[in-house]
Order: structure tokens, then sequence, then C-alpha cells
């Protein structure tokens, strides 16, 4: 009799916990298909970062998982395109999407979108080396004194319907300078120098019109406000709440910081200006309205 009961519990026993580890595994597959969900769905609403964040999670569920390693790295990989394509290094933003398309297995709506960024660069690339055979021909017709045949050249980029775009914008103001170097030139306004006089100018001047270079310290700054700057670490994440730096639970890593300053450069705004807070800052805020970080702060900057 006491054999039997013994028995009985611990079959009772053996249930019991195997029912408690069906229910971990249960709950378990059921956060890991959440947060793949939830991936997916970030990618469709161009909320990268977010994606990222829980292609992560979903990874901390199933460690090593194949399927969540295989898509992280494809989400990381078309970001940092996006990172160079604004940056205007296309070749290596062609290198990294074309990593996106290659990637087997991967997510279909990144596939199309690189592939559609891809005919983009195609075009670029294109066009700007057209523009830059031409800006050559008119800076040696410009260096032999040829200036009315040099703005006709130059016509031929300053006239063309794509050179006003973004992509073109540095050769865009050096065909222009060359232009207003011309019509001096023809007005009599202006003494002649060589093409290669002309060309060091405008490469210097455009260290000066490139945002998020830092200038001398010294060259702008009163001593007061130099002293400020020197004391200041360009972090304050130990005087906030600490949930001011998580997203969904999760702390906002220092590549997202990174990946979120050159989207809030590509804006137009001077992400070097800004403390790693108040980039943490950004991407939350973005995050909580459901926008991209470039959407957010053309918004509010």
């Amino acid at each position: 009799m006491k054999k039997w009961i013994w028995l009985v519990i611990t079959i009772v026993i053996a249930a019991s916990v195997g029912g408690y580890a069906y229910a971990r595994h249960s709950q378990n597959e059921k956060l890991y298909s959440d947060a793949m969900d939830r991936a997916s769905l970030q990618i469709s609403n161009k909320r990268y970062i977010a994606a990222e964040t829980a292609y992560t999670n979903a990874l901390k569920r199933k460690p090593n998982d194949e399927k969540a390693t295989r898509l992280l790295s494809q989400t990381q990989n078309f970001m940092a395109a996006n990172d160079l394509f604004n940056q205007r290094q296309f070749a290596g933003a062609k290198n990294s999407y074309q990593s996106v398309v290659a990637t087997k297995n991967g997510n279909e709506t990144l596939k199309g979108r690189a592939n559609d960024r891809l005919k983009l660069v195609k075009t670029i690339q294109g066009n700007l080396k057209r523009y830059n055979k031409l800006y050559s021909q008119a800076l040696n017709e410009t260096g032999e004194g040829n200036y009315a045949q040099s703005n006709s050249t130059l016509d031929k980029i300053l006239s063309d319907t794509a050179i006003k775009q973004t992509y073109y914008k540095t050769i865009y103001n050096k065909a222009k300078q060359l232009q207003t170097k011309n019509n001096a030139a023809l007005n009599g306004t202006a003494a002649t120098s060589s093409s290669s006089d002309f060309e060091s100018s405008t490469s210097n001047s455009s260290t000066q019109n490139t945002p998020n270079v830092a200038p001398s310290s010294s060259a702008s700054l009163t001593s007061s406000e130099q002293k400020a700057a020197d004391a200041y670490k360009g972090s304050n994440e130990y005087t906030v709440n600490p949930k001011q730096n998580e997203i969904d639970g999760q702390s906002i890593t220092a590549a997202q910081v990174n990946t979120a300053r050159h989207e809030i450069s590509a804006a137009g705004i001077d992400s070097n200006a800004m403390s790693d807070q108040d980039v943490k800052n950004i991407i939350k805020g973005a995050h909580n309205n459901n926008e991209s970080v470039g959407q957010y702060v053309k918004e509010k900057y």
C-alpha cells in the first residue's frame, strides 16, 4: 500500500515539474514570436532602430537563433547603408545595400528597399561622373582664358534637371563658383588666375561649408565660453531618470546613438552640438511619436 502511495506522489510531482517546464517553454516561445513580429512591423514602418531592438529581444529568448541573428544582421546592414548614403558615400552604400539584397531568407521588405536604393545609387553615380567630367573641361577652359566657353560647358551642368538635388550639392557649388569667376573675368572686374589656384580655393572653402566639422576651439569662443566647453563632457546620463535612456525596457546603445547622429546630421541639424543624452532623448521621442529620427528632428528643431 505504501509503495502505491509513493508511486502516485512521484507521478504527481513529475507531472507538475513537466507542466511548469512546458509552461515556461510556451511562454518563452510566445515572447520570441512576439518580438519577431514586432521587428517585422517596425521595418514596415521604417523604424529600423526599433526593429533592431526587437530582434535583440528575440535573441534573448532564443540565444544564437539562426533566423533572428540573420534578420538582425540584415537590418543593421541596411541601417549602415542608409548612413553611408546620407553622407553621400555612395560606393560604400552600394556595397552595404548589396549585402542586404544578398541575405538568404531575409526580410523581403528590406530587400525591396535596398534594390530601390541601388537603382538610385546607380543613377547618382552616373550623373556625378558626367558632371565631374564637364566641370573638369570647364576648369581647363577657364585656365586657358576661354571664359565664355567655360560658362557654356558649365551650363550643361547647371541646367540639368537633377543638379539641385542634395546628392550633387558639392559639384553644384563648385560649378556656380567657377561660373561667378568666369563672369567676373568677362566683365573685367577680376584679375585672371590659373585654374589650379581656383581649384585650391574651392577645396579650402569646402571644409568651411561642411556641416559637423569642428572648427578650432579658440576661433569663435570667448575665454569663459571655452572654459565651459572644456568642462562639458558631452554626456549627462547620470543626472536623469534611467528610464529616459530606455526603449521598451531596453537601454539605448552606443551604436543606436551613433546611427541617430548620422540621421540628425542628414536632416540638416548639427549633431556634434548635442550630448549623448540629447541624442538619446531624440531617439526616445521619435520612438514615442512613431517617427524616424530624421522626421522627428525636422519637426522639433
